[in-house]
């Protein structure tokens, strides 16, 4: 019945003028507004839509449209009745054709299930009819959208822009607030107030160049709520640069913000208000660029690449060349354009679907990962594989379905043969057991390390050494003299002279024989304090008290007073080195007793050494104990920071190592950071990929 007689169009349709097609060609829009959709259609549908006989077969239609001076295929004219019928703009006035409409919608309903496995990553929830007060506001919100308001903003962006660079510290230290319960918070409420204005700017600038708003309202963007504003009705727009004032409305608005908001946070004073202007200002730019400017998702930044390059459904046209160019490359085969267009606009859009291609890979793969860790463990994992499969794995299954289907068709060359051999011999080599180079953060350390402190209050009178030094064990280092201790001394010397004195006179009577037993006593106290006094003077020159190098030292001059107990130097035994290096649990089965490896200092101002494995522990570090080696201070370790302690978000396990040779010479230091690079043992690298990947599964796999 249908392909026989042409069916009625319905009477709530419109026909409107449209902008021109790529090639200039006119066209027409057909609007269905009980669905707001809108129909572009060519300068040959127009005629036949011109010229409709409902009820005419197609032979009686082709030979009306001849007689009026129109050729027209039949085939042609069956295409656009089936067009019609699968957009639903016919009328059924039929028992048959109702049965039709009736069951083509059936079909097209989906279960609850179905409906969730399809929609759950966007689903749109309409909450208002903004056109009523659009129409009220709109006009007197003009003033935002005329050309001064724009200049102003990039003005005062300008200014604020050389506010913050004046005070970067401070701008870029805020950032840290953001870690904070209440920081989130603050920014959560900020986004919305800041993507709310998103939605409203495109809504006033629909609403100026004679766009009814349909509908506004929140959609679920892998259940994260998000804002947004149906302007269908920029399609009747014939201006494409109209179109894109609305599609650019948004990001405008936020960038307006943004360039207000910096210049407030840099001349307002410390509180409240200057915080809100940060937030504004920082969630403004990172929104803008990360999200809405981006051309691989269907929002702002798409619609305006579409609009800018002139090309109606960019995607599905770009994959189109995309996967024609991609059969062509590999495999050969000879087929044509999927539509004629110039050879640079067609490069252009192959680009583009491949740079879309690997942007989708690994967004579905990051939304892959994220549900998983968002819902409940059943949950997660029936989302993620559903994210995996449908997403991801689903579109290479249909490709490489269309390459066996096209295997006859594969034209084989030496040069596509050789570079087919590129990946396999890849995978053969990843497939060899090969032997590869383990990288070990270590610290080269003397065994004995002492530092020499200051005995006493005292005064620097001669320095004998320089740091790197070699000194025997019982050299003089440093002299130090303390006039307090030499006053002691001659106070002490001159007091036993005179009991010596005393005692060297005959007793005459029996109290001078009593004094001289006193005199005796005082005697030997007094030698014992001087002594003591000569040990402590003796203490003042400070000697090595082992042979090695004079390590890290302080900065000292004649004449200078330091404190008790104040460091001097540090003298390292050169003779007892040794390499403690921290391996991390991937590489450890690659490491075993007696292997040998090379050290290499960081920074690079010492030579290599050549060190040998020595031992490995059987347990790993539960804290880092070389903090230089954590990625806090710059080291390849990754570390968070728990009650004062750095603890390593991986396992990594302690080993030692000896030096081949002790002519390795630390200065300024007691411990050199540095590398250990080592011969590991012969592994596979595409097995040992997918050992972790098992490893991974069956980790994830408990409840």
């Amino acid at each position: 019945m249908v392909d026989v007689r042409l069916p009625a169009l319905r009477q709530d349709l419109k026909l409107l003028p449209g902008s021109h097609d790529e090639d200039g060609a006119p066209r027409c829009l057909l609007h269905d507004r009980v669905r707001n959709r809108y129909f572009t259609l060519s300068a040959d549908a127009l005629i036949l839509i011109r010229h409709w006989q409902p009820g005419r077969t197609v032979d009686e239609m082709v030979a009306y449209l001849s007689a009026q001076g129109v050729d027209h295929d039949p085939d042609e004219i069956r295409a656009f009745i089936d067009f019609l019928i699968a957009n639903n703009l016919v009328l059924a006035r039929s028992e048959g054709a109702c049965n039709y409409f009736v069951n083509q919608h059936r079909k097209g309903r989906l279960s609850l299930w179905r409906w969730l496995l399809h929609n759950y990553l966007f689903i749109r929830i309409p909450l208002l009819r903004p056109a009523p007060w659009l129409n009220s506001i709109g006009p007197k919100l003009s003033w935002l959208l005329s050309v001064t308001a724009h200049r102003t903003v990039l003005l005062l962006g300008l200014f604020g822009g050389g506010l913050v660079l004046r005070q970067w510290d401070s701008f870029s230290a805020t950032f840290l607030y953001f870690f904070s319960l209440e920081g989130v918070l603050l920014y959560g409420l900020t986004l919305v107030l800041v993507k709310s204005a998103h939605e409203l700017g495109h809504a006033l600038v629909s609403q100026r160049l004679g766009c009814r708003v349909a509908s506004m309202g929140v959609a679920f963007l892998v259940m994260f709520p998000v804002l947004y504003t149906d302007t269908t009705d920029a399609w009747k727009l014939r201006s494409r640069r109209d179109r894109l004032r609305i599609v650019t409305a948004g990001v405008r608005t936020e960038l307006y913000l943004a360039l207000i908001a910096t210049f407030l946070w840099g001349i307002l004073p410390d509180g409240a208000m200057r915080s809100a202007a940060f937030f504004v200002a920082t969630t403004s730019w990172v929104t803008s660029v990360l999200v809405n400017i981006s051309p691989f998702l269907r929002f702002d930044g798409y619609y305006a690449l579409s609009d800018l390059l002139g090309v109606e459904n960019l995607q599905q046209r770009a994959f189109a060349l995309g996967r024609w160019r991609l059969r062509r490359w590999l495999w050969g085969l000879d087929e044509p354009l999927p539509e004629p267009m110039p050879r640079s606009r067609a490069r252009l859009l192959t680009l583009y679907a491949w740079g879309t291609w690997v942007y989708r890979f690994f967004l579905f793969l990051g939304i892959a990962l994220l549900v998983y860790h968002f819902f409940f463990k059943v949950l997660g994992i029936f989302l993620f594989i559903v994210e995996v499969l449908w997403f991801i794995a689903m579109p290479i299954f249909k490709e490489l379905r269309t390459w066996r289907e096209r295997w006859a068709d594969f034209h084989w060359t030496p040069w596509r043969l050789a570079a087919w051999s590129l990946p396999l011999g890849f995978i053969l080599w990843a497939l060899l057991p090969l032997s590869g180079d383990v990288r070990v953060p270590a610290v080269l350390r003397a065994q004995q390390v002492q530092p020499l402190f200051a005995p006493e209050s005292a005064q620097v009178v001669r320095i004998q050494v320089q740091p790197g030094d070699r000194v025997e064990a019982g050299q003089a280092l440093l002299h130090l003299i303390s006039p307090a201790l030499s006053r002691q001394l001659a106070q002490v010397r001159e007091q036993l002279q005179l009991i010596e004195l005393k005692l060297s006179r005959q007793s005459a009577s029996l109290d001078d024989k009593s004094a001289q037993a006193v005199n005796r006593e005082r005697l030997q106290q007094l030698s014992e304090q001087l002594s003591g006094l000569v040990q402590r003077e003796h203490k003042l020159i400070v000697r090595a008290p082992f042979s090695g190098v004079v390590g890290a030292m302080e900065t000292l001059s004649n004449n200078q007073w330091v404190g008790r107990d104040q460091p001097l130097l540090t003298l390292v035994d050169v003779g007892q080195m040794f390499v403690d290096g921290l391996v991390n649990e991937r590489h450890l089965k690659l490491l075993e007793s007696g292997q040998s490896g090379v050290f290499i200092a960081t920074g690079g101002e010492y030579p290599a050494l050549s060190v040998r494995l020595k031992q490995i522990d059987i347990s790993a570090i539960p804290a880092l104990p070389y903090p230089e080696l954590g990625s806090e201070a710059g080291g390849p370790i990754a570390v968070r920071r728990q009650d004062e302690r750095l603890i390593p978000e991986a396992a990594h396990y302690r080993i030692q190592l000896m030096p081949e040779s002790q002519e390795f010479v630390l200065q300024q230091q007691t411990r050199q950071a540095g590398m250990v690079v080592i011969e590991g043992k012969p592994r596979s690298a595409l097995l040992h990929q997918l050992q972790r990947v098992a490893a991974l599964f069956i980790r994830e796999s408990g409840f």
